[in-house]
């Protein structure tokens, strides 16, 4: 007997045997029941056909994000392959995807290596720390155990960001405002935002919604990736002229990011035209002037300015107003015009429609006056004389020749 085999004799207490507290400590060893070096990373292992790769197989999270790793499997013979993870710390929770699914095995066949996202979900309440996992894969009587690492930050790396193209937009109290923002996960983890527009006060009509899904309210943006929001803001009827705060927030991840934006509403703009009585009727004599007041309201929520009044007419009619034009109206204020009407002097008796219509730069407004044409009482006088006169002249012609 040589020395090697004298001390392997007394280690083993069995020539080319290892003692019985040897192989328990190897079992429990393999089972990861005793604690010993933490296993190096690798970037692929394979054992009897069977590989398992990552292209990272260490990641660093925040508490409350989820890690996420991307796995390959391959094999010698075509099977199915189960899959496990080991060493996760109390309260992590882990999952399989695969094809949209949450698994726990997938069949890979040997021409076809199959692509799995293994979910590392990290408690709100994580400390900072380094931990240690595995993933076994099984396949018959071949086992692979892939290392990993996840590294639990509370500064991570990477924050998430929503810019507009265009922080403040400005329109008519009846525009529909739209916001075209960017949502940037500068995280290192896929994430799920959820979206929320808030509005001056909840009389308006606001929406926050992924751009191209009027019905959404989340979108889900990969890490390091981009997504397009769009947000939309109406003022409800009556609004005032002014500046309107409207704020855009998305959150997911345990992030929030939030954007502020500003309306400018310049007012609605309408022109209203009638008259003091709202009587829109009138009487005119044929060729004289009759002068009608009409009323024009500003209607909308802001001021409307250079308010020029007009008429359409029968032909040959003229109608002139007093004052032709108004520098400007406020809101909800009035200008009353005259207006000079006069009929053609061979007008028949009978109504006729004028249409008045006052036009200022931000809108018009009409409305249409009908108006009577009478025969002057001169004209009856007249032709009652011209009757008399013709009547006393027959009386007198007979009377003077009718004997002869």
């Amino acid at each position: 007997m040589n020395r090697s085999h004298e001390v392997s004799h007394r280690v083993s207490g069995h020539p080319g045997r290892p003692s019985l507290a040897v192989r328990a400590a190897l079992l429990l060893t393999a089972l990861g029941l005793v604690a010993g070096p933490a296993a190096p990373l690798a970037a692929a292992v394979t054992v009897g056909g069977l590989t398992v790769t990552t292209p990272f197989p260490s990641v660093v999270a925040e508490p409350g994000n989820t890690a996420t790793f991307k796995l390959t499997i391959s094999v010698e013979t075509p099977g199915d392959v189960k899959l496990a993870v080991q060493g996760a710390p109390d309260g992590w929770t882990t999952r399989f995807n695969g094809g949209g699914l949450n698994i726990e095995s997938a069949f890979v066949d040997k021409a076809k290596p199959v692509d799995v996202d293994l979910d590392v979900v990290i408690p709100d309440t994580a400390t900072d720390s380094t931990n240690a996992l595995r993933v076994v894969a099984t396949q018959g009587s071949s086992a692979v155990t892939l290392p990993l690492q996840v590294k639990v930050a509370a500064a991570a790396g990477g924050d998430v960001t929503m810019t507009p193209d265009f922080p403040e937009l400005r329109g008519a109290q009846t525009t529909t405002f739209t916001f075209n923002l960017t949502l940037k996960n500068g995280t290192g983890t896929d994430e799920t935002f959820a979206l929320d527009a808030q509005g001056p006060d909840p009389s308006w009509t606001v929406t926050a919604t992924p751009a191209g899904q009027s019905q959404a309210v989340s979108t889900v943006v990969k890490a390091g990736s981009t997504a397009s929001i769009t947000a939309t803001a109406k003022a409800p009827d009556g609004t005032a002229a002014g500046t309107y705060p409207f704020t855009v927030t998305a959150a997911g991840g345990g992030k929030t990011a939030q954007v502020q934006l500003s309306i400018v509403v310049t007012g609605s703009f309408t022109v209203d035209v009638s008259t003091p009585d709202q009587v829109l009727s009138t009487s005119a004599n044929a060729g004289s002037p009759t002068n009608f007041t009409i009323r024009v309201t500003n209607s909308g929520t802001a001021p409307i300015t250079n308010v020029t009044t007009t008429a359409s007419a029968p032909t040959g009619w003229t109608v002139t107003f007093d004052p032709p034009t108004v520098p400007t109206i406020d809101a909800g204020a009035y200008q009353d015009v005259v207006a000079k009407i006069t009929p053609t002097s061979d007008a028949i008796t009978g109504d006729y429609n004028v249409q008045m219509t006052a036009k200022a730069t931000e809108a018009s407004g009409n409305t249409t006056i009908r108006v009577k044409v009478e025969t002057p009482a001169f004209w009856w006088i007249a032709g009652l004389l011209l009757i008399v006169a013709v009547f006393a002249a027959l009386y007198w012609v007979f009377r003077t020749y009718g004997r002869r």
